[in-house]
């Protein structure tokens, strides 16, 4: 076996190992079901399937006092707030129709888990009566949930990979497996994050390996910005907030790579076309009905919000994820050392625009959740900064066992320790999940804002009763 042919056996063996590890860990977990966005997202996918229709008017009871009953019902919109009434533009006289109202990318790329997982195995997502049955989309949600975060630990192993060796890169991912939002929100439901990192994983991968080309063809060219494209497309149809992710990249391949440019955004806007086509034929609009309002970006308290997307200890990014720090301070004190400072340009422009967004956004605590979910869009990101400051230490002059490579090590360790504690609170303590209680009980801000009640610590050193008060 040549060397090559080795290192990629080893390559494949950790990758399926960490597949492995990741979805045991992830179908073990005992934490709440986090289905709270998600809900009757599969339904759709199951509707779509079975009757070849996205139109969920079935699944609404015509008795107000049922209706009421149904999960998620938000009394002034008279429907669970994951529907969106919609009314054909060509048909005025048609009452309007019930729609899933958060992006379909999800339940697209579902399809082919609902029919293997469910239809087949007699798994219906809907009662007799057509109403939604939640309890089984709860367990088809988990199941796929687990394949699709798993797979994406992989995709961080290979993102690490292209800088760090195979040790170092199975540690690195293993960390993100079990130690970050995956492990807690990602693999806890199907939420819209969970497609949107798997496809954007997928896209800096694919963004690497056109680093990697020293010598571009059209051929190499097209086979990358055709990937790319795609990969990018469907991490905004999955989730509009990955638009900082696709612009960055565009940005970087403008500096760099202007010919894959060319071919990412028309393979990007042949799938957009074709998205504007069928929603056009379908709903009468060019874009799907949604429950997102704009008016919810206010630009109120920007610097206040930013301190506290950072910091607030129920939803700050430092305190659940502290190695994104621990990377930033290693990259700086280790500058001189940086494998590919290019790459610094996608990676602050996507953290800076998204973080920049959620600082203009009145509902920046992230409603029912755990830790900072919002920032599980830039984990990619984040892994990429991990593996650039492993490369960077390890590229400094002096042996590993010196006190200027212990240190960085041993600081990236002690933060991933952490990470791996709150996120496992996060992933299998159902009190924290109860403490968003707390939230509906003083308001979201002032929740996350409380040193004494952090959200990783409900049922070690307090209780949240149902009631929103504190037991300690």
């Amino acid at each position: 076996m040549t060397a090559f042919a080795l290192r990629r056996a080893v390559d494949a063996a950790l990758a399926a190992l960490l597949f492995w590890g990741a979805h045991a860990a992830y179908r073990a977990a005992t934490g709440y079901v986090q289905n709270c966005d998600s809900a009757y997202s599969l339904v759709a996918a199951e509707k779509l399937l079975s009757e070849h229709t996205l139109d969920l008017s079935g699944c609404v009871p015509a008795d107000p006092d049922t209706r009421r009953a149904l999960y998620g019902y938000a009394p002034g919109h008279d429907l669970p707030y994951q529907f969106a009434r919609h009314a054909d533009p060509r048909r005025p006289a048609a009452p309007p129709r019930v729609y899933y109202g958060y992006p379909l990318g999800s339940t697209v790329l579902s399809l082919p888990f609902v029919a293997n997982l469910g239809v087949r195995r007699g798994l219906s997502t809907l009662h007799p009566d057509g109403t939604a049955n939640l309890a089984v989309e709860e367990l088809l949600q988990l199941r796929i949930a687990a394949r699709v975060a798993a797979a994406t630990v992989v995709l961080f192993y290979v993102i690490a990979r292209f800088f760090c060796s195979p040790a170092v890169a199975f540690l690195i991912a293993a960390g993100f497996a079990v130690g970050s939002p995956v492990y807690s929100t990602l693999a806890r439901a199907l939420w819209s994050h969970t497609w949107m990192v798997f496809c954007l994983s997928a896209a800096v991968v694919l963004l690497l390996g056109r680093r990697r080309v020293e010598r571009p063809t059209w051929r190499t060219d097209l086979l990358y910005g055709t990937a790319l494209g795609t990969a990018l497309f469907w991490t905004l149809f999955v989730r509009a907030h990955g638009v900082f992710s696709a612009a960055a990249i565009g940005v970087y391949l403008l500096v760099h790579h202007r010919r894959t440019l060319l071919v990412t955004l028309g393979a990007g806007g042949a799938w957009a076309a074709a998205l504007v086509a069928l929603s056009l034929h379908y709903f009468g609009t060019p874009t799907t009905p949604s429950v997102y309002d704009a008016a919810t970006i206010d630009g109120r308290d920007i610097p206040a919000r930013l301190v506290w997307l950072m910091a607030a200890p129920s939803r700050g990014l430092l305190v659940f994820c502290p190695y994104v720090a621990a990377a930033g301070a290693i990259l700086v004190a280790y500058r001189k050392h940086f494998p590919a400072a290019g790459l610094l340009l996608p990676l602050g422009l996507a953290a800076g625009g998204h973080t920049a967004l959620f600082a203009c956004y009145n509902g920046w605590h992230g409603g029912s959740s755990y830790g900072p979910r919002y920032f599980c869009d830039l984990l990619p990101w984040f892994v990429l900064a991990v593996a650039l400051a492993g490369r960077a230490v390890a590229d400094a002059p002096g042996p590993l066992a010196s006190w200027k490579k212990l240190t960085p090590v041993a600081l990236m360790v002690a933060c991933f320790g952490w990470g791996v504690f709150v996120h496992w609170r996060g992933a299998n303590a159902i009190p924290a999940w109860l403490w968003n209680a707390r939230a509906l009980a003083v308001g979201p801000e002032a929740a996350v804002e409380e040193w004494h009640h952090p959200q990783f610590l409900a049922g070690l050193t307090f209780t949240v009763r149902p009631d929103g008060t504190v037991e300690e």
